[in-house]
């Protein structure tokens, strides 16, 4: 079997990348090609439809978004069981005092529908109780556009992953005012709703792998990915304690629907998707 993954280039995907991760997939007469989308879930939505991969590493949010919203795909199984933690960023020049309220911000974002855009929903009903129209956001395609955008003053704020983001924080280009968590499983593997119908054997290579990330020491990983990803040793410890990826659990089917719910309710979907629509395992 010849299958063709993609997601975003950033520290949880370097599992991907290591030899071992192949060699255990091969073993099960698997062979597989990274495609990175620094674009995120929207460029992965779109190559999923038009069947340039087989698999999407999405975001939870942004793959229910896609099914609710008419996509025919499927969630098959989770990739990252803890949730993302999202930086909230401005331009570091700008003082508190200089930031428009929630209601009048513009909001950086890579596409409609894409994380970026679902979370800055979710942070301005959390923060103050509103819902946003797309009128205020600024799509950028990817985190340049929306470095571009902060530095011209054509967008507010930004939310993207805070350890990836850490970098420009470092270099003081942006500042984090706030940080909100997303409280459902980060990444799940989706793929078109009738393909891969036998998804057990690719599930369970992804089992022995994670079992030979977790047998070493996930330490010595800091140095590589703070070298990989420019992302400070500190920062790559603190997420590395926090990192919790899919461990054969059955409960996670309830946290999907459960996070549909929460978006419904903090108005990140105009509808419900059925949880039979949701999952295909």
């Amino acid at each position: 079997m010849r299958i063709r993954i993609g997601g975003v280039p950033e520290h949880f995907n370097l599992l991907w990348q290591m030899p071992y991760t192949r060699e255990v997939f091969r073993s099960r007469g698997i062979t597989y090609e990274w495609f990175d989308f620094p674009g995120g879930t929207g460029a992965m939505s779109e190559a999923l439809k038009n069947r340039e991969i087989d698999i999407a590493v999405m975001l939870t949010e942004g793959a229910i978004a896609a099914i609710a919203g008419g996509e025919d795909f499927a969630i098959r199984l989770p990739f990252v069981m803890s949730p993302l933690i999202w930086g909230v960023f401005v331009n570091a020049n700008k003082t508190n005092e200089e930031l428009p309220v929630l209601q009048q911000a513009r909001f950086a974002v890579s596409r409609l529908q894409s994380g970026s855009h679902l979370m800055a929903k979710f942070f301005a009903n959390r923060e103050a109780g509103i819902t946003l129209s797309d009128e205020p956001f600024v799509i950028t395609q990817h985190i340049d556009g929306a470095r571009k955008a902060l530095a011209e003053g054509n967008a507010d704020y930004f939310l993207w992953e805070k350890y990836m983001t850490s970098i420009w924080v470092d270099k003081g280009e942006f500042r984090q005012i706030s940080e909100i968590t997303a409280p459902w499983p980060v990444f799940v593997f989706v793929t078109q709703k009738h393909d891969l119908a036998d998804f057990i054997m690719l599930a369970e290579s992804l089992q022995q792998s994670l079992e030979n990330f977790y047998c070493g020491n996930i330490m010595d990983w800091i140095v590589p990915l703070s070298e990989k990803y420019n992302i400070s040793e500190e920062n790559v410890r603190h997420w590395l304690s926090r990192i919790k990826y899919y461990d054969g659990n059955g409960y996670w089917p309830d946290r999907i629907s459960a996070a549909a719910l929460i978006m419904k309710a903090n108005g990140m979907l105009r509808t419900l998707p059925k949880r039979t629509d949701l999952i295909v395992t």
